[in-house]
């Protein structure tokens, strides 16, 4: 994290996409990509991701982009059974 720029302790970081599909990072001051945010999940730091226009909450489309590009590079971690079965929980009343 740089020193310029300081946040609270336990606070995630506010990662803003663009109408451009660019991804900033408030805490650092600088742009980052999919790739980059796979490593801040490895690396345990808290984020979310906001549309920079609206302020919507956009963390969980990102999240599961990065997931798909993950599996498209061939690191198949999750089990074809698995994602059937998470498909099927759309629109039920498993989501609560």
């Amino acid at each position: 994290m740089s020193a310029k720029k300081k946040k609270k302790e336990g606070e995630a970081t506010i990662i803003k996409k663009y109408a451009n599909r660019r991804l900033y990072d408030t805490g650092r001051s600088s742009y980052v990509t999919l790739e980059d945010l796979c490593e801040m999940v490895k690396e345990g730091h808290d984020f979310v991701v906001q549309d920079a226009k609206t302020g919507e909450d956009l963390t969980r489309q990102i999240l599961t982009q990065i997931i798909v590009a993950q599996e498209a590079k061939g690191e198949n971690m999750l089990p074809v059974s698995f994602l059937k079965q998470l498909i099927g929980f759309y629109g039920d009343n498993m989501q609560s």
